[in-house]
């Protein structure tokens, strides 16, 4: 089953949210409340934040294989009536991971969070001492949802200059449902602990959250939908949107094809919408 898992300031908001994110109507779904809107949530001083799950009301053939499969739009998909040979892939060159230091070559995918982060808005007895007591929040946090979801699991968290690295693992066919469709599930919760971290934070900390190593799996595989797309891109000279993504994968986009002569590409739309439109470097974007 596909769901996701969304926070706001109401319940009403944050359900909102998650049928944007799963794009299905509200008679689609089914709502579960993980936390009503509170100033006391999990020891936050001032949180008003409510939790939901949002639940596809329809059963997935294989999540684990649906969410790291070689998904294409139908734009980007290739054309089976056209019989021109194709080219070899564009070479891509392996690109230091975009979700901890890398900016995509347009400079259009602005760091919403880090721009919205003020520390002067909190108030010095809202701040963690250090990083012994956000490890322990972050535990706390996590065993909370999965324990709603009753999976056992095994969790690590590494602090990496301003990064805070958190890795979930467990049975394969258990972790499915934590990462979700594209991993819809695996970014709420990310967001959702990311939004809680830096309200305490003195400093912006990013937060990345990972689970039985499906940031790697997926990256792969959006380096092999890359590929493959600025190669048609090449060959009809024709643009190609892929599917909505959010920063971090477009990111991974933006970073892949930023070396392979020929093409470019660029962001359009709104979140949760925004998608990589790849298109020739000779030609007006179309």
């Amino acid at each position: 089953m596909s769901f996701s898992i969304q926070s706001a300031k109401t319940v009403e908001e944050a359900v909102e949210k998650a049928l944007a994110e799963l794009r299905i109507d509200r008679d689609r779904a089914e709502v579960e409340i993980i936390e009503e809107p509170s100033k006391g949530f999990l020891g936050l001083i001032g949180g008003k934040d409510a939790i939901v799950k949002v639940s596809e009301k329809i059963d997935s053939k294989d999540i684990v294989d649906a969410i790291l499969g070689d998904e294409l739009t139908k734009d980007a998909a290739p054309d089976p009536s056209d019989t021109q040979k194709m080219r070899p892939e564009p070479t891509i060159v392996d690109t230091p991971s975009p979700s901890i230091d890398r900016a995509n070559e347009e400079g259009d995918e602005e760091d919403d969070e880090e721009a919205e982060f003020d520390a002067e808005e909190r108030r010095e007895a809202e701040f963690f001492e250090d990083d012994d007591e956000i490890e322990a929040f972050i535990r706390e946090y996590v065993d909370q949802i999965l324990t709603t979801l009753e999976l056992g699991y095994t969790l690590s968290v590494d602090f990496r200059d301003r990064n805070i690295e958190v890795a979930i693992d467990g049975k394969q066919e258990e972790t499915g449902i934590v990462i979700g469709k594209h991993g819809s599930t695996l970014n709420g919760i990310q967001t959702v602990l990311s939004a809680m971290i830096n309200q305490r934070s003195r400093e912006f900390r990013r937060v990345i959250v990972d689970c039985s190593g499906y940031r790697k799996k997926r990256e792969a595989t959006l380096k092999r939908i890359a590929g493959k797309t600025a190669n048609k891109v090449l060959k009809t000279g024709k643009s190609a949107k892929l599917e909505p993504m959010d920063a971090q994968e477009r990111r991974v986009i933006h970073a892949c094809l930023a070396n392979v002569e020929g093409v470019r590409t660029r962001s359009e739309g709104k979140d949760p919408h925004r998608r990589v439109v790849i298109h020739k470097e000779t030609s007006q974007p179309s």
